[in-house]
């Protein structure tokens, strides 16, 4: 029995004493970075800029903290990514540099002395690319916390000045060959609606797979999925903005998604797992048996992918993507560059791999054998 009442108490003495360490732990003082994550958007007319790096200690310090930073490497970028689902960059050595690598927490102070993070030569930053640097504490006088790296991502917005205007029943076909079969799916637009009108086509084949608004129960202001899988979410669009829309498809989990501006707010399980677009395929038409199904309204950057897009690739790239990117099936800008005539026939170039020129059409599609026009392109910018 003392042995027992013996055993008891050590336990008891160890616990209490751990939980006296715990909380002479939590009570420590340390060195972290507020904000781990800092996003900065740079203009197209900078040429440089100065971002500020400052770290903090949980409690005050009744002394001087000397803090040292570093910066990081290329894979911690890589893991970065891997842990937000990103494809961003390392930002290249020219364009950065830390002006100092140490600060002082002042004794009293909560945040250290800002050293400047300089970024220069943005001029040759491409635009629609993020870049991440990694700043770390390297070195301090007390102990860190996880959060002990700041990362700085650097994005230099896309800006579009100039759409497509698919007023007057304008519209462009596709070739689809045999290659159209999908396991996997995504459509993407930037959309503005002029007037809402019931069974406005966005894109698709129609009976297969189309993205548009409206429908006998569905309201104009409504967006839809129609064809072989048949849904749409209860969010009502405004007129006279612009939206990014997307439909995507996982032929794995027959999981079909609607997002908007890079959200989700919809989703439904389909009842195939694949789609076959072989065939006629438009961008603000449906078909000639009602020849009124087409845009009220502009559009711009419309792609199509043979990948189930995720939502953090729809939010980040909505105003452009790299046209080299792995599943990237078809791409038409609509922005005026990526217009041009031959034969009579007026085109709008694929800017993917697979040069599936679209042909800008107006009246009866008839097989192809109807008019072709050439596209209204209008100034209207657009930016993150």
């Amino acid at each position: 029995m003392k042995l027992i009442k013996y055993c008891i108490g050590i336990f008891a003495f160890l616990a209490l004493n751990a939980c006296k360490d715990k909380e002479n732990e939590l009570l420590e003082t340390k060195v972290y970075f507020e904000q781990p994550q800092q996003r900065l958007k740079l203009e197209n007319n900078v040429s440089s800029h100065a971002f500020n790096i400052t770290a903090r200690v949980s409690n005050i310090s009744d002394s001087d903290v000397n803090v040292t930073y570093q910066i990081g490497d290329a894979q911690m970028v890589a893991d970065y990514n891997a842990k937000n689902g990103t494809k961003y960059q390392m930002m290249p050595a020219n364009n950065f540099s830390l002006q100092k690598n140490s600060s002082v927490i002042k004794k009293g102070s909560v945040y250290a002395e800002p050293c400047q993070l300089a970024l220069t030569n943005l001029s040759t930053i491409q635009e629609g690319n993020t870049y991440v640097i990694p700043v770390t504490i390297a070195d301090a006088s007390v102990p860190t916390i996880e959060a002990k790296t700041l990362f700085v991502e650097v994005a230099k917005p896309i800006v579009i000045n100039k759409v497509f205007d698919f007023t007057g029943r304008k519209y462009l076909s596709i070739p689809m060959d045999e290659k159209a079969k999908f396991n996997a799916l995504t459509y993407e637009a930037m959309i503005y609606v002029d007037n809402f009108v019931k069974l406005s086509t966005v894109m698709g084949a129609e009976g297969n797979l189309i993205f548009r608004f409206g429908d006998t129960t569905v309201d104009a202001d409504q967006i839809q999925v129609a064809g072989n899988v048949q849904f749409n979410p209860s969010k009502k669009f405004a007129a006279k903005q612009w939206y990014h829309v997307a439909l995507v498809f996982d032929g794995a989990t027959k999981r079909t998604e609607i997002y908007v501006d890079g959200e989700r707010v919809a989703e439904k399980t389909a009842s195939v797992n694949s789609f076959n677009l072989n065939g006629n395929f438009f961008i603000g038409y449906a078909y000639d048996y009602d020849g009124s199904r087409t845009w009220r309204g502009k559009m711009c950057e419309c792609r199509v992918w043979s990948v189930a897009r995720t939502a953090n690739e729809l939010k980040n790239n909505k105003l452009g993507v790299d046209p080299n990117s792995e599943g990237l099936f078809g791409y038409w800008k609509l922005n005026g560059t990526d217009v041009y005539q031959k034969d009579g026939n007026y085109y709008v170039k694929d800017q993917s791999k697979n040069h599936r020129d679209a042909t800008s059409r107006r009246g009866a599609y008839q097989s192809g054998r109807g008019l072709s026009v050439e596209p209204d392109v209008v100034e209207m910018r657009i930016s993150e």
